[in-house]
Parts: structure tokens; sequence; C-alpha cells
């Protein structure tokens, strides 16, 4: 044996020893979230190993866990560059791809990935919520389907199990969500989440509910505020199926309590907001515009369906959308990002300071390149859209940006759904938001925050008359097919009797609504605020005050 050779070799296992343990620190300190720590560690390790794609991807990914996009897509490639066949390597790189808002990119990579190279229950997870990302729900449950059959752990099984129901409900396989919800529940009973879920997806009767469960866990003491509040929650839910309201609307109000005790919110500082905004978007401005000989985005795509959630918005949505030139793009964020990038590139151009407040910002809205915005909104909405001769976008606070919306895409349609304002108020307030909406949890702000977006949206039908179709729920449920046919006029589309069909429509749905999209027309959401009368007696009065007709 050559002496040189063997201790070359011993050289290099010790090295390979060395780099091994670091890499667990590394992720050790990322597990732990000591961001600084970890991201000097994993810059040592790249440059003491570059040829090591392990270390590139532990980079990677703390970049991303960081937002840092830009560095985590770089870092990854690295990656591949070194293993071009892995497809945890390709899979995260299209993750990093839509944080980068680069959905076209995305969707080619993994669409030539190769499924037998998808081994791995973590890629096959990630790879799962990658597709959902990309409203790619049939490959979603494929990949959590794949992703579970790999999975030896308890606690991680569970979690795919419930990932997998949340996808199935989305697409209307409300039994098959069913099962695997109870399967999760099977492994880990305190899956709060999963509890609150599994009570949405249908109505409960007296043969089959979950109140004992239910009350068990309330019992037994929940340490998580938001997880006490998502039992609460779960529990009105099932005792208002059950008639039983006064313990349904006491539970209610406990859960809401909770959730409102462990949040950050001011409401003044909303209704500021919205004063701003009127204040800015006001009718010598409103007009000034758009009498100015200027560009504009003449894209006549888009049909805004917005308001305040739980109006019956989905509704609407789903009768626009069964037509065969509508695609449906779901609730989008995209005009507000790209409302906030236009800005920052303006102050960046002006030499300005950022803006310090919402009224700050709402200002500077006011200054922006309308054709430029309106075109950044369209081409960010690709490849969602432009297969189809229009889209929806059902965000309901683009209420917000209606004034903007108008100056940017002059030709897009503006749907404004209204209900009764109690029975508006009662659905906002029995809904347990996974994000946005903070004033939904205490009645008495969820009544200023009703009367001053009911002012805003009078005020945009005085400065932009005849651009806004105003249609109400009850009208919708009282006359389907009327109002059906009057909305798809206002949409310059061709009456198609499919429209009212709209239970058929087998399109996903990612709205808390999602599991009723598919039953039809019902009546039994209309007035159910009656059944609360000595509840909601003072938001009442205080909407009363205010000149909302309440009766």
């Amino acid at each position: 044996m050559n002496p040189i050779m063997s201790m070359s070799n011993a050289k290099y296992h010790l090295n390979q020893i060395s780099a091994e343990q670091q890499l667990d620190k590394l992720w050790l300190l990322i597990d732990q979230q000591k961001a600084s720590d970890a991201t000097t560690a994993c810059q040592r390790f790249t440059k003491q190993y570059p040829s090591n794609a392990d270390g590139w991807f532990a980079l990677s990914f703390l970049q991303f866990q960081l937002r840092q996009a830009s560095d985590a897509l770089c870092s990854i490639d690295n990656a591949i560059i070194i293993e071009p066949d892995n497809a945890q390597w390709q899979v995260h790189k299209a993750h990093t791809l839509l944080l980068l808002n680069k959905k076209t990119q995305a969707l080619e990579l993994i669409e030539i990935l190769d499924d037998a190279a998808l081994n791995v229950a973590d890629v096959c997870a990630e790879l799962a919520m990658v597709c959902n990302k990309l409203s790619d729900f049939n490959n979603a449950e494929k990949y959590y389907q794949k992703a579970i059959s790999l999975t030896k752990q308890a606690d991680k099984k569970a979690q795919l199990y419930f990932n997998l129901a949340a996808i199935e409900r989305f697409q209307g396989k409300i039994d098959r969500a069913e099962a695997n919800l109870e399967l999760a529940l099977n492994i880990n009973p305190f899956d709060y989440e999963a509890n609150l879920l599994l009570s949405s997806l249908r109505k409960q009767t007296s043969q089959k509910n979950h109140l004992k469960q239910l009350s068990h866990l309330l019992s037994s003491g929940i340490e998580q505020p938001i997880n006490q509040a998502q039992i609460h929650y779960a529990l009105a839910k099932e005792l208002e199926d059950l008639t039983q309201y006064a313990a349904s609307f006491k539970s209610l109000a406990q859960g809401a309590k909770i959730r409102r005790d462990h949040i950050r919110y001011d409401v003044a500082q909303d209704i500021a907001t919205i004063n701003q905004i009127i204040a800015t978007f006001n009718q010598p401005f409103i007009a000034q515009q758009v009498q100015k000989n200027e560009p504009r985005c003449h894209n006549t795509e888009a049909i805004f369906v917005l308001g305040l959630p739980r109006t019956g918005s989905t509704l609407i949505e789903r009768i626009i959308s069964n037509h065969s030139d509508v695609d449906s793009a779901g609730e989008l964020n995209n005009f507000s990002v790209q409302m906030m990038n236009q800005v920052k590139a303006y102050v960046n151009k002006q030499g300005l300071q950022a803006p310090q407040s919402k009224a700050e910002l709402v200002t500077l809205t006011s200054q922006l390149d309308f054709s430029t915005l309106g075109k950044a909104y369209i081409d960010s909405t690709r490849p969602n859209t432009g297969k189809s001769k229009c889209f929806i976008d059902k965000l309901p606070l683009n209420s917000l940006y209606v004034g903007l919306i108008h100056l940017a895409l002059p030709k897009a349609k503006i749907v404004h759904v209204t209900r009764h304002p109690l029975d508006t108020c009662y659905a906002i307030y029995k809904q347990l938001f996974t994000q946005g909406y903070p004033f939904s949890y205490d009645l008495t702000e969820l009544g200023e925050y009703y009367i001053a977006h009911h002012k805003m949206m009078l005020h945009w039908q005085k400065v932009l008359p005849n651009s806004i179709y105003l249609v109400a729920y009850e009208d919708v449920i009282d006359n389907t097919e009327e109002q059906a046919k009057a909305l798809i006029e206002y949409c310059e589309l061709n009456w198609q009797r499919q429209c009212i069909e709209f239970n058929n429509n087998q399109a996903p749905s990612t709205t808390a609504s999602a599991s009723q999209v598919r039953q039809g027309i019902y009546k039994s959401s209309k007035g159910k605020w009656r059944n609360y009368v000595q509840q909601l007696t003072p938001l009442k009065a205080q909407l009363e005050q205010a000149g909302i007709c309440c009766d």
C-alpha cells in the first residue's frame, strides 16, 4: 500500500467528517432561528467547501427563510451546478422562483422533474407546496399522497394528512378531506387547526358532530391563545348548526376576545387611511386625471369582484367564472404589490424619502404613472391569466384601490358585492381569518370599520359614476337568473345558461366558502343575524346611528 496515498485518504476522510459535523451545526442554528450566527456559519462553510452542494442548499434555505430571494436563488443554483440531478435542489429552486414571483419559470422547472427521482418525503411535500401556490391542485394532491406514503414519522404524517385535506377541500372533495382530517386527528388529536377545519366542512347534525371532542379539548387546557380561539370558533360553528344559538354566540365571543387580545391593532388607523383615500381621490382629482390625454393601459381582461369579505362574493365569482370566456384567478394581492413597487420606483426616481405613514403612502399613489401600474398588474398575473378573454380577481379589499384601479385599467370591470349590514358583520365576526381583517374580532371595531368602508364605497359611486356594478347577495339568491343575466351583460359577455349552473363548476375555490360553493343556491344564510338579535343590538344601533339601515 502506498503510505502517501493512505495518509491522503485518511486526511480526506477527516475533512469529510468535519464537513458533516459543521453541516449538523449549521442546521441546528437554522432550526434555532439564530439568523445571524447561521448566516455567518453558512457563508464560512461554503467558502471552505465550495464544492459541497449541501452547504449551498443550507445557505439558500436560510436565505429563503429570511426572504432574501435573489441571494437564495444564487445559492441554490450553485448547488445545482454541483449536483444537477438532485430533485431536492430543483424543487427548492422552484419554491425560490415563486418567492421572486417568477411563476412561469417555476412552472417550467417542475414540469421537467422526473417523478422517479422524487423519493424523499420532505421533497415531495415541498413540491406539493409549490404546486399549491401555482394553483396546480391536482399535482399538489398527488405529491402530498406520495409524501404520506414515504413518511414514517407520525407527527409529520399527521401534518401531511392535514395539508392533503386542505387541498381536497379547495377541490370540493369534501368526503375525502373529512377522511384525511380524521386520520390526522387519530394521530394527533391536539391538532387544533385540523379540528377547526373538520368542523367547517359540512353542517353538523345531532347524530354526527364533534361537540364532545371540542369541549374536551377546551376543558383539558390549551396553551397557545390562537389554538384556544380555533377551538372556540369550531365549537361555535357546530353549536350554530345545531340551533343552539345562545351557546354558539357565547363560544364565538370568547374565541374572538382571545384573538383580539393577542393582536396589535388600532382600528382608528385603518379609518384614517380610508378617510385619506377619500380625500386624495376626490372628484376634482379623478375628473382631472380622466380628462388628461395620457396613454392608458386599455387591457380588458380584468373583472374585479370586491367589497367586504363574507358578502357573497364567491357566489358572484362562480356565476361569472362559469362562463366559457372567463377564468378565476382567485384572491390576488397583485394590485397592491404592484402599487407598492411603483411607489418605491417613484420615490427613488424623485429622490424622496420612503413614506413614513399610510397617509403619506396614499398621497404618493396619486402621483404614479397609472398606465405603467395597469400594465405591471396585468403582467404580474401571468401565467395564471391570459388563457381566456377575461379573468376574475376576487380580493375583497381591492375596494381600497377602486380609484387607482379605474385610472390604471379604465376598461376593467368592477363589481361591488353587498349584503345586509348585520348579516355581513355577523358573517365576518364568526370567521377566524388566517390573516388580515383584524377589525373582525371586536363588534364595536367591526362596526366602526363597516361604517368607514360603507362611506368609501358611496364615495367611489359618486366620483366614478357608471363605473362600478352593484349587486346585492339577497337579490341574487331570490332571483338568480335575472341577476346573473344583468351581471354577465355588464361584463360585456354573451349569456350562457351554464352561468347559473355554477354548482357544477369544478374549479377549485380557496376562499372561506370553499366548503359551500358547490351546494347551489341556498337561503339559510339570509337573515341569519336575527338568531342573535339580542347580542347584536349594540352593533345595530351603532350602524343605524351612522345612517345605515338595518331593517
